[in-house]
């Protein structure tokens, strides 16, 4: 217990910014299972926090996305509302026989399609940019961290993307995505982000188990 009460009493200002960012995510976590509202201000909350703790470990293109996340926040806050005032949607509500039920809309293959045909030139893009920039400042904390920065945020992307659009399939591209980010974290020396992105993953589980019980398509 002595030696847990000195690691936090050690711990600098960077140390408590990483607590508090994986405290907030993981709480953003749980209040997307449930489709809460309040999702994106945390959101907002979370991005801003997540900021300083990624620019802080030199990972770039995940420190910008926090940018697009804030952007998406708002975005989201209005999907959501016209979601819910979608006369398909009312109809439902008013036969909903409990409130945990979740609206959520039919992925098609034609939005898939185009998703990728903008993410994947994006990934080859970013990645490059990074690699020159970590290449003349060098800020890689290992050599293909560029690559997997750059994965990890455009996928981000499409993954906030979805989820704004009450996709079910945007809990499947957040597991890929934190199973990759964890191991990237644990070879950084994050272990607080790390540990929040497992509890990502654990989350994202229950929360395609809620969906799935709960769910109600609108379209």
């Amino acid at each position: 217990m002595d030696s847990i009460g000195a690691y936090f009493v050690g711990l600098d200002v960077w140390g408590w910014l990483e607590i508090f960012a994986m405290v907030a995510g993981i709480y953003y976590v749980y209040l997307e299972i449930g489709k809460s509202p309040w999702l994106w201000y945390v959101c907002i909350l979370t991005s801003v926090l997540n900021i300083f703790v990624y620019w802080h470990n030199n990972f770039v293109s995940m420190t910008v996305i926090q940018f697009y996340y804030i952007v998406m926040a708002f975005y989201g806050i209005h999907a959501f509302r016209e979601l819910k005032d979608d006369a398909k949607a009312e109809a439902i509500e008013k036969a909903a026989s409990s409130d945990k039920e979740v609206l959520i809309r039919r992925f098609d293959w034609k939005t898939g399609a185009w998703t990728m045909a903008i993410a994947i030139p994006a990934y080859f893009l970013v990645a490059n940019l990074l690699k020159a920039y970590a290449d003349t400042h060098g800020t890689a904390l290992f050599p293909s961290q560029p690559y997997w920065d750059a994965f990890i945020a455009v996928g981000s992307m499409v993954g906030t993307f979805f989820l704004s659009r009450s996709y079910m399939c945007q809990w499947y591209v957040w597991i890929l995505l934190d199973t990759i980010t964890v191991g990237v974290f644990i070879y950084s020396r994050m272990y607080w982000m790390a540990l929040m992105y497992v509890v990502y993953i654990i989350l994202a589980f229950f929360g395609i188990r809620h969906w799935k019980k709960y769910g109600v398509y609108v379209d």
